[in-house]
């Protein structure tokens, strides 16, 4: 298993908006409060250069040897006297058995940036790339994402999963 947490420029992605959430990939926080989402997909392309009526899929079971991304949104973060967001994000990934292939503390997710209008799902500064190799064991993977509105104090925990066969 290989990874890397990378930031991407292209922030503004409504594609998240059209996914309905599902408890197989994602567990968002209660609607109206700071809330975090994580997307894993085979189709990062969809994500980061949205056509309309591209919408992404979650990847739900992945051949040995493909290569994913993990996208973290969120919404509605508290704007200080600036009109700035400072949300962060604790990111873990896991592998069947439990053990991490990802353990990242404080990434930057929207720090000291404009906050986006209310409601509105906002893909984060950061994303995480998974290559499964073919030596991989068979299972469920996880990929636990919790956001922190610095601003608020608020936190939101996501995940999503897929299955490696």
């Amino acid at each position: 298993m290989k990874f890397s947490f990378r930031r991407h420029r292209n922030l503004f992605a409504a594609a998240l908006l059209l996914l309905p959430a599902s408890p197989k990939t994602s567990t968002p926080a209660p609607a109206g409060k700071f809330e975090a989402r994580v997307l894993i997909t085979a189709e990062p392309e969809k994500v980061l250069h949205s056509a309309k009526g591209a919408t992404a899929q979650p990847a739900t079971t992945v051949a040995r040897g493909r290569l994913l991304v993990g996208f973290i949104f969120f919404k509605d973060c508290k704007a200080d006297k600036k009109g700035n967001c400072n949300v962060d994000v604790d990111v873990q990934g896991l592998i069947p058995g439990g053990a991490a292939f990802i353990n990242q503390k404080g990434t930057d997710l929207w720090r000291n940036k404009q906050a986006p209008h209310a409601g509105f799902v906002q893909l984060g500064g950061s994303n995480v790339k998974i290559q499964t190799e073919l030596k991989d064991p068979a299972g469920t993977y996880r990929l636990i994402a919790v956001a922190h509105d610095r601003n608020s104090g608020a936190q939101s925990r996501a995940e999503a999963s897929f299955e490696v066969k």
